[in-house]
């Protein structure tokens, strides 16, 4: 029987089943690269949560490493946190010549990173999202006996742009020192990029419009779009109610779905509430609640289910669901896991952004308050449209966006011939 290649994976959160969007895709790739290879995963947890789910990483990888970077962090990032007055700290982090996810990979986190890993040698070396690029340096070299590893990136994410939507956002929210901040980020992204890309033999995008970027920007770069993926729940024949439960999914830290819910919450649904009576409810599910969402249950019709473990249940109880995002980047997993448990959606443009989802074809789209109300509307007066809409979503998951799709686009994308 021969050997797997061996191959490192550098993911800035440990994979998981469920959770954030982040973490659901490494989890798809990790499925996917231990198929074809014997996997090592280096966790740099930059994006948190990197010990919820140990059990589905050691399951698939022969070796998980966490790497501890609170005690490494750049001394020059430090010495901008340290400076007292909020606007020249912001102007001192807009100034850092790195992106913040940047900040801890320094000599000190890449010597740790190289000593942990000191007794193996990979063949191949993956890694996900550009701001851990850097960690890939001490792995890149070749060995006493060997070729450099083969060099993959996924960039599931368009960086520069989703900073500089949530400069937008901050602006207009009066955030002017975080809004200067965010948007210092986007060309710092475009400049590691630049500098990162051209190492890597394989740049993976969740779409074919970041692809085609990235091909402009670097052409003879290969590519492939692996989009994001959702498990398939059973779906069995649904009886609507009355169209007046309402369902809002994320991770409720996060700046644009903190907006759109606010927003929702004292544009959107007032409006609903006064047409369709006290019994149309909105239910937000999610993780870590901002203080701002905490306190939209004190809304009337308005309830918050914190940190669910499951969000099966909330999916049966939606009669639609809502995605009124106006920033953001990548695709929404929330979307196509409303249009997975075949619960018919309002969202913005950007909110569907990415899934070749046509409005009033998979979905309706709104962009304003007022077009949110009536879209909202119209689903709970027209169950048959909410109903045509849902199964035509479901099917378009079925067709481009299961976890099985997915796992077979990263294998044919790594390892083609090893693909039937």
């Amino acid at each position: 029987m021969s050997r797997l290649p061996s191959l490192l994976f550098v993911a800035p959160i440990l994979p998981a089943e469920t959770g954030n969007g982040l973490a659901m895709r490494a989890a798809v790739f990790l499925e996917a690269l231990a198929l074809d290879f014997a996997v090592t995963l280096l966790v740099v947890p930059v994006a948190g949560g990197s010990h919820d789910a140990q059990g589905f990483a050691a399951e698939r990888a022969r070796r998980v490493v966490v790497l501890r970077v609170d005690d490494k962090l750049d001394p020059l990032w430090d010495l901008c946190s340290r400076v007292l007055d909020p606007q020249a700290r912001a102007n001192a982090w807009a100034a850092y010549p790195r992106p913040a996810l940047c900040r801890y990979a320094v000599t000190p986190c890449l010597d740790a990173a190289r000593a942990a890993l000191a007794s193996e040698h990979f063949d191949a070396v993956h890694v996900m999202r550009s701001y851990l690029a850097p960690y890939a340096a001490p792995f890149l070299k070749p060995g006493a006996r060997a070729c450099p590893p083969t060099a993959s990136l996924d960039l599931d994410d368009d960086e520069a742009l989703t900073h500089g939507r949530l400069a937008v956002l901050l602006g207009r929210a009066g955030r002017s020192a975080e809004s200067l901040v965010a948007a210092a980020e986007a060309p710092k992204y475009e400049r590691l990029e630049a500098e990162w890309l051209p190492r890597f033999g394989l740049v993976v995008t969740c779409t074919t419009a970041h692809a085609r970027k990235i091909a402009t920007m670097l052409p003879g770069t290969r590519t492939a779009v692996v989009p994001n993926t959702v498990a398939l729940p059973p779906c069995p024949p649904r009886s609507r109610g009355t169209g007046k439960h309402i369902l809002f999914v994320g991770n409720l830290s996060y700046l644009p779905n903190v907006d759109g819910l606010c927003t929702f919450v004292v544009e959107t649904l007032p409006r609903l509430r006064a047409r369709f009576g006290a019994a149309v409810t909105l239910r937000i599910a999610g993780s870590a609640p901002a203080p701002e969402v905490t306190a939209l249950a004190a809304f009337p019709g308005v309830e918050i289910a914190a940190n669910p473990a499951d969000l099966t249940r909330h999916y049966r109880w939606a009669d639609l669901a809502v995605i009124p995002l106006t920033a953001g980047g990548g695709t929404r997993i929330k979307l196509l896991e409303a249009f997975a448990h075949q619960v018919p959606v309002v969202a913005t443009t950007i909110g569907a952004e990415g899934i070749a989802a046509q409005d009033r074809v998979h979905f309706l789209c709104a962009n304003s308050s007022a077009a949110f109300a009536d879209a909202c509307g119209e689903l709970i007066c027209d169950p048959p449209l909410a109903s045509r809409l849902a199964s035509r979503a479901r099917r378009l998951v079925e067709a481009g966006y299961a976890h099985a799709l997915g796992v077979r686009a990263i294998r044919e994308a790594f390892m083609p011939s090893r693909v039937n």
